[in-house]
């Protein structure tokens, strides 16, 4: 596995103003040593091709893979979903001229209608006895579902790979059986999984998801001092991903409040570095340890040699066969 970072773990700083994509890549290279990097569409200033190529050069120069990139696009609202998937294939695009295999998307938000509040007596009265706005819980999935396979066979062509993401509990996918479910009902290769566990309750849950997985994110919102996350067991967890022989970036993805991005994540990345180097340092303390094949039988003894007749002692020359005369 590989260690990498988001640029949304300093979506706080970008948004203040206090760091930019260049000095954030330098960041990410020189002071955490790390991987790779995802770009989220919100960080670029542009999407000139002459800016584009600057960066892909930097994290070049700077040896940083950009493992993928991420949109903050929302399949939920009826009225938006065209515009949400021509924003993807746009991002499919930058991807694709940047080199980056992966775009991360999400399936979006439940609409305002489904979660709104009970409505108060004489509304509900109203709507009991003259009917008020449905929801269409098959319709909405039916659509969402149809527009993820739009935007997966246009990454297909460019020769991206969509990431789903599990966007919380409130999500049109947030559980690990709906993240299952949606890819199976696009039914696109195309279309795999980026694992977030912070809000899966049980590990038995991601182990489910496990095979369709090609990017995980490592979302952290309280950083213990040594680095560790407060709410996910990052040990056992990147344990089982070793276990399903699970290669890709494992990403940074703080969304802390309470503490500065440029002091949390670092102090994260030190403390995910250290994992990911134990694991490897069993995987090659185990494959020395590997008790030896069994060994080979020893060979038949071969008869000894039947003793030459001593009446005959040109019996060693002659031929078995009758020499023609």
């Amino acid at each position: 596995m590989k260690l990498g970072c988001s640029s949304w773990s300093y979506h706080a700083a970008f948004r203040a103003g206090r760091i930019d994509q260049r000095a954030w890549l330098r960041l990410c290279a020189e002071e955490m040593e790390l991987d790779g990097v995802e770009l989220v569409d919100l960080h670029f200033p542009t999407t000139d091709p002459l800016y584009l190529r600057d960066i892909k050069k930097l994290c070049t120069d700077l040896q940083l893979t950009i493992g993928g990139v991420a949109v903050s696009n929302d399949f939920g609202a009826a009225d938006r979903r065209s515009i949400e998937a021509e924003r993807v294939r746009q991002w499919c695009d930058v991807a694709a001229y940047l080199g980056a295999p992966v775009v991360r998307v999400f399936a979006g938000w439940v609409p305002a209608t489904r979660v709104q509040e009970s409505p108060g007596r004489i509304v509900g009265a109203f709507r009991r006895v003259f009917g008020g706005p449905k929801f269409n819980q098959r319709r909405l999935w039916s659509d969402v579902t149809a527009t993820l396979r739009q935007c997966a066979d246009y990454a297909a062509e460019r020769g991206v790979v969509l990431a789903l993401q599990n966007n919380r509990s409130e999500g049109i996918v947030g559980a690990a059986a709906q993240l299952t479910q949606c890819v199976h009902d696009v039914g696109s290769p195309w279309l795999r999984i980026c694992l977030d566990p912070a809000d899966f309750g049980a590990s038995s849950a991601i182990d489910t998801i496990l095979p369709g997985i090609v990017q995980v994110h490592a979302r952290m919102r309280d950083v213990r001092p040594d680095g560790s996350d407060a709410q996910i067991h990052w040990p056992g967890l990147l344990q089982s991903l070793k276990l399903a022989r699970y290669r890709g970036f494992v990403m940074l993805d703080y969304e802390g409040v309470v503490e500065d991005p440029e002091t949390a994540v670092p102090r994260a990345a030190t403390y995910m570095r250290g994992l990911l180097h134990l694991l490897q340092r069993q995987q090659l303390l185990a494959q020395t340890t590997m008790p030896e094949p069994d060994a080979a039988p020893p060979p038949a003894v071969e008869p000894a040699p039947r003793a030459m007749p001593v009446h005959d002692p040109t019996a060693a020359f002659r031929s078995e066969a009758p020499v023609a005369r």
